[in-house]
């Protein structure tokens, strides 16, 4: 059973597992997000993600943009380009534990990608399906497991929530399919549109 999460703490934790998935490819850290994870007391274990964090400057920009989708600058651990991502938490009202929120972060190649951040991790590089419900219409989309196990990287272009099929959504509403337990969550979309602006400024900056 998934232990119970403060919408504080998940905050939190949604910055470690954002940060750590930011940098998967270069840098696996599944062992040391393996320890962390079992640790029964939830402010000790949040110091345990807090050390999984590359440092300071891996903490949430100041944002005049939009406030709700921090943006997320984190130094490469060999010396590469920083790495950028805007987060966005997940409803805790009307979301599972284990789905930590949104990340849409820049690439090596032009274009975004969009991911599911979680607290439970998946095996590295394994499927999942994910069901995304919007009113009264069902899509799948067949998600891929990042390097270090901590998001889900879905097979979507970030320009669906503004200019594709998805333009107009309130909120996000996921169902991951999972053998162990699904995971459900809801993400509000609000104000996504300026955040993605600022995020593509901060691609071509870096």
């Amino acid at each position: 059973m998934a232990l119970a999460i403060s919408p504080t703490l998940r905050a939190a934790l949604f910055y470690a597992v954002g940060a750590t998935a930011v940098f998967a490819q270069a840098n696996d850290t599944s062992q040391d997000f393996d320890k962390c994870k079992v640790i029964a007391d939830d402010h000790a274990r949040l110091n345990c993600f807090k050390n999984l964090l590359p440092g300071e400057s891996s903490k949430p920009a100041p944002s005049t943009t939009s406030d709700l989708w921090p943006l997320i600058r984190t130094p490469h651990p060999k010396g590469g380009p920083d790495a950028v991502a805007i987060l966005r938490t997940a409803d805790t009202a009307k979301s599972d534990p284990d789905l930590a929120g949104l990340m849409i972060r820049c690439t090596e190649k032009p274009g975004l990608e969009v991911l599911l951040a979680l607290v439970r991790p998946f095996p590295p590089r394994s499927k999942r399906d994910v069901v995304v419900t919007t009113g009264t219409t069902r899509s799948v989309l067949h998600a891929e497991t990042s390097p270090a196990g901590t998001a889900l990287i879905l097979p979507i272009e970030a320009t669906a929530f503004t200019t594709g099929p998805w333009q107009g959504l309130k909120e996000l509403a996921v169902t991951i399919n999972d053998p162990e337990a699904e995971i459900r969550g809801v993400i509000s979309l609000e104000d996504l549109a300026p955040a993605l602006a600022k995020l593509l400024a901060s691609c071509r900056a870096g």
